[in-house]
């Protein structure tokens, strides 16, 4: 049997740390409408979980965000050697002829490259009618993380993985031939770090070269609703649980395949710009940007390793959460954290048009009183103002419509649907169309 490692000796990743406690409850259906069963179907320990939901804006139903297989697949052998190279040092993205990465991977461990935010991709070609995937991951059976399995440009179910297994079975029953293979994380940060340590190609066959990376790329910074938190779920009042965050189909996602371009999210619920969801103490995002692993200072992220045409900005919904300040006290430092973010996306991507963008779940009846969207539309139109008149002209004001519950329906703890996250994403491309010509 021919195994493709990124190296040979697998070792347990770093410590989980969790934000938010969690709870169990992992589905049998796969969200995509694409059986669990059959033909190129996913057949890991929990083959076809469902999709996912994150943590996210309003627990109560308004406002902010909070938060396998039996060693199937393989003889036993070693892992052979890799056909990956490393690039970008400690933060930057590991390419090679067979595999490529999208997003950020900390390439600094010899074992393989770990990463946490939702989004990321491991992308492969391979032969044969069956292949499997070996993780060291932290997560555990309550809250594991979930990929959605792509196999020649079509959803084939859903692959759970957790610090049970480290081997699991990720297709089987496919027509003899070539491949092409996109596992995509659809959970985010806080369920925990994933390490990648090799494929395993059934015996006699092999991985293959992987085509060629997209010219376009687009790079989203978000909270809960850019995660996909809740996607999945049945109706506003579930909570967070991973089975149910499902970033596959959340806008920032969509909307880079509805565009062709490869697309690096970073995003964790319940964050904000100046600040996070109900006032918590954790990092906001302008302090976790510049991360390759989320909750994790070091190594820091090589922007220079994929430097993206797009850059979205979608968040806000926390900072006028429960608590916010009045506009006396508040405006002056939101506007100033929002800025400094801008600019520094600005000094990494100076050729990038930046989207800086209003969420659907902000409205003025939430928190009462607040006046949160009027507030934030005012806030971010300025900072978007200021910088077109210091001459920087590839910024835009986007305004996502409040969501419509009642028409499209609702995820866990108030967070877009499905429907609603299909209609963002048409309306970002469409945007990105219109200034990029693409």
């Amino acid at each position: 049997m021919k195994r493709h490692a990124y190296s040979t000796l697998p070792k347990l990743a770093s410590a989980l740390c969790i934000a938010w406690s969690a709870l169990a409850g992992c589905g049998d259906d796969d969200s995509t409408g694409t059986p669990g069963s059959g033909g190129g179907s996913s057949t890991s320990s929990s083959a076809s979980g469902t999709s996912g939901g994150g943590a996210g804006e309003g627990g109560s139903g308004q406002g902010g965000s909070g938060q396998g297989g039996s060693g199937q697949g393989g003889s036993g052998q070693e892992p052979g050697t890799t056909t990956s190279s490393t690039s970008g040092g400690g933060g930057g993205s590991p390419s090679g002829d067979t595999i490529r990465f999208v997003g950020r991977f900390d390439t600094t461990q010899a074992e393989g490259p770990r990463f946490s935010w939702a989004g990321s991709e491991i992308v492969t070609r391979f032969s044969g009618t069956s292949i499997s995937v070996r993780f060291n991951d932290v997560s555990t059976p309550a809250q594991s993380n979930f990929f959605q399995v792509v196999i020649d440009g079509e959803s084939k179910g859903v692959l759970k993985v957790n610090n049970q297994e480290k081997l699991y079975k990720v297709a089987e029953g496919l027509p003899d031939g070539e491949h092409d293979l996109v596992l995509h994380r659809r959970t985010e940060p806080l369920v925990g770090v994933s390490q990648f340590l090799e494929f395993v190609p059934e015996q006699g066959e092999e991985l293959l070269p992987v085509p060629a990376a997209p010219e376009r790329r687009i790079e989203v910074i978000g909270d809960s609703i850019s995660a996909g938190y809740g996607v999945d779920g049945a109706n506003a009042t579930c909570p967070f649980t991973s089975d149910t965050e499902n970033n596959y189909l959340a806008y920032s996602s969509l909307t880079g395949r509805l565009l062709g371009a490869e697309t690096t999210i970073v995003a964790w619920s319940g964050r904000g710009v100046y600040r996070n969801y109900n006032g918590d103490a954790a990092d906001t995002m302008p302090k976790m940007y510049g991360r390759t692993i989320a909750d994790e200072p070091t190594p820091a992220w090589d922007f220079s390793s994929s430097v993206p045409q797009v850059v979205v900005i979608n968040l806000g919904t926390n900072d006028f959460s429960p608590g916010v300040p009045a506009d006396a006290q508040f405006r002056g430092p939101f506007t100033e954290a929002y800025a400094g973010l801008v600019e520094t996306v600005r000094t990494h991507y100076p050729e990038a048009f930046i989207f800086c963008t209003i969420g659907p779940m902000l409205s003025d009846s939430y928190p009462e009183g607040a006046e949160a969207l009027t507030r934030a539309r005012a806030y971010i139109g300025q900072v978007v103002e200021d910088r077109n008149d210091g001459g920087d002209d590839r910024v835009r004001l986007l305004e996502f419509p409040p969501q419509d519950g009642e028409a499209n329906g609702l995820g866990c703890d108030y967070h877009p649907s499905v429907k609603t996250n299909a209609l963002m994403a048409k309306q970002l491309a469409d945007a990105i169309r219109e200034e990029l010509d693409w």
